[in-house]
């Protein structure tokens, strides 16, 4: 077993209000013709803010699902702008397709995350589905992005379901991160988990149990305030550091067999992930009070709880087989000083179901 410890993070990493008045000077650091790919909704809504800063970048608007088909279109009209560097906008799937451009082409990147619902922003991590919008392979940059840049002024316009869900990611990353450790795995850069790795994920479990309602209410006012920063920090930066040196665990295997039924694909990750949190709690057989304490932030944020709530009301036991079968086939699943086998997790499925379904 290795004793080798890593730590990854974006080479910089600015938040702010009106931060992406900065984005000029970034990408005069980095090159000189830009490629920027953007979710069209996002540029439809934020789009005339941000020109002034592209210097005539050209933009591909994203298609909606990270296929390979689609980061290889993508890439060749990067490769026709004769780019020198990648700016991504938008949510998880645009950025990660954006990374997808840098990689083919071997470019510097900026990320410019217009809402804050996971972990993809900071990390070299890209997830590429199939058409059928299942995970079907993952992909990874040879570093951490160049440059974050979290304008908080665009990302508390962003719909409230956005931030909950970046919410529902960041719930996991202190058990994930702590499984993961107790049970000798190794983080995404195949080393043991470093100890900065471990405080970052108890920073950010802390910071969105104590600021994160109070985030969703500044989202609700479009203005943001001390509690949304924070919040962001913990739903951007934290998460990334904190999945990609840290570990996952069960949570985030959870994605896997989830995605895979068509009943629950359109839920976004993170509210997947805090599903899948409850259901770690539960496997690791964590207190019911601690668990129903867990339930209740989660409602509270309009996270789902039950399997109604993801879209698969009643489900059969073949629904359940078929989602614990991708689940436990995650390379991650094994970050647990038990890990399930396919009855105990439909157990634990179940149960969480039972708490996530009763009154507060």
């Amino acid at each position: 077993m290795t004793t080798r410890r890593i730590l990854g993070a974006p080479r910089r990493y600015i938040q702010g209000p009106g931060v992406i008045g900065e984005l000029r000077g970034l990408v005069a650091e980095l090159g000189q013709r830009a490629f920027l790919v953007a979710d069209p909704v996002a540029w439809e809504n934020e789009g005339a803010k941000m020109k002034p800063w592209l210097d005539g970048a050209e933009v591909g608007m994203f298609g909606g699902e990270i296929t390979a088909a689609e980061i290889d279109r993508l890439a060749a009209r990067a490769a026709r702008a004769g780019a020198d560097c990648v700016i991504a906008f938008g949510g998880g799937k645009a950025i990660d397709a954006a990374k997808s451009v840098a990689l083919q082409h071997r470019l510097p990147i900026i990320v410019v995350p217009s809402v804050a619902s996971n972990d993809a922003p900071t990390s070299r991590l890209i997830v590429v589905y199939d058409e059928s919008h299942r995970i079907a392979e993952l992909r990874r940059l040879t570093a951490n992005p160049d440059i974050v840049l979290a304008d908080t002024e665009i990302i508390a316009r962003a719909p409230r379901r956005f931030l909950a869900a970046g919410i529902g990611d960041a719930l996991s990353k202190l058990f994930e991160a702590n499984a993961c450790h107790a049970a000798g795995g190794l983080n995404f850069f195949g080393a043991r988990p470093p100890l900065a790795a471990l405080a970052v994920a108890r920073s950010c479990h802390d910071t969105i149990r104590r600021d994160g309602l109070a985030a969703l209410r500044a989202v609700d006012a479009k203005t943001p305030d001390a509690a949304l920063e924070n919040t962001v920090e913990a739903c951007i930066l934290m998460i990334g550091v904190g999945f990609e040196s840290g570990g996952l665990s069960l949570a985030h295997a959870l994605t896997r067999g989830f995605t895979a039924h068509p009943a629950t694909t359109r839920a976004l990750h993170g509210e997947i992930v805090a599903f899948g949190t409850i259901a770690q709690l539960v496997q690791q057989e964590h207190p019911d009070a601690e668990i129903r304490d867990l339930v209740r932030f989660c409602k509270a944020c309009g996270l789902p709880t039950n399997f109604a709530a993801l879209g698969l009301a009643s489900p059969s036991e073949a629904d359940l087989a078929a989602i614990a079968e991708p689940t436990l086939a995650a390379p991650y699943i094994g970050n647990l000083r038990e890990p399930p086998d396919r009855a105990r997790l439909i157990a634990v499925l179940r149960r969480c179901d039972e708490l996530g379904g009763a009154a507060p």
